[in-house]
């Protein structure tokens, strides 16, 4: 597909990143993705994957082993208080996350939050597709463009948004589907 005139490569995979963070019962390095580990001593906060190697030694588990152990109670701090809803189990040498299945109840809280993150990009198209509708409007009031080029365009950047909207549906429909079947 080929969007010539929103930003649409850049909402989508926004949205596909956010995604892979939603946990199901298939767990994946992805799921830590958002959690950002302060760490005084090197000045800044980074990402889980920036600090250690992550393994799935079983099904439905996480090993993290950093590459400097100094900062293991650091990662297992930050884990604690991210909305994984997991406890780390540090040995010393790294953290074992162990997911629990999910609920049906968990499961349908999970599709929920997929609507948001649904109405969140069709906001940003828009968003996007009024700003550059009001650009070309500007240029209209400035004679560079003809009423019939400004019609044209709001057309064709309607249809952009349609395509996109419904990209953005099938997205959001086959992680649901994904939630749901297990």
């Amino acid at each position: 597909m080929s969007y010539k005139i929103l930003p649409a490569r850049i909402i989508l995979d926004k949205l596909i990143t956010k995604l892979s963070t939603i946990r199901t019962n298939i767990i994946n390095a992805s799921i830590l993705d958002n959690i950002k580990v302060p760490v005084p001593a090197w000045g800044g906060s980074y990402g889980v994957s920036e600090l250690a190697t992550v393994n799935i030694p079983e099904t439905g588990q996480l090993m993290i082993t950093p590459f400097d152990k100094g900062v293991l109670n650091a990662i297992e701090k930050a884990i604690r208080d991210s909305n994984l809803n997991v406890n780390p189990v540090n040995n010393g040498a790294g953290i074992r996350l162990v997911f629990p299945p999910m609920t049906e109840e968990n499961r349908k809280a999970r599709v929920k939050e997929l609507t948001v993150y649904e109405e969140e990009s069709k906001i940003e198209v828009r968003n996007n597709r009024q700003n550059l509708i009001k650009a070309q409007k500007a240029r209209k009031e400035s004679s560079e463009i003809g009423e019939d080029v400004l019609k044209r365009f709001e057309t064709d950047i309607q249809k952009e948004v349609d395509k996109i909207n419904e990209e953005i549906q099938s997205i959001i429909s086959s992680k649901a589907e994904e939630l749901l079947k297990m």
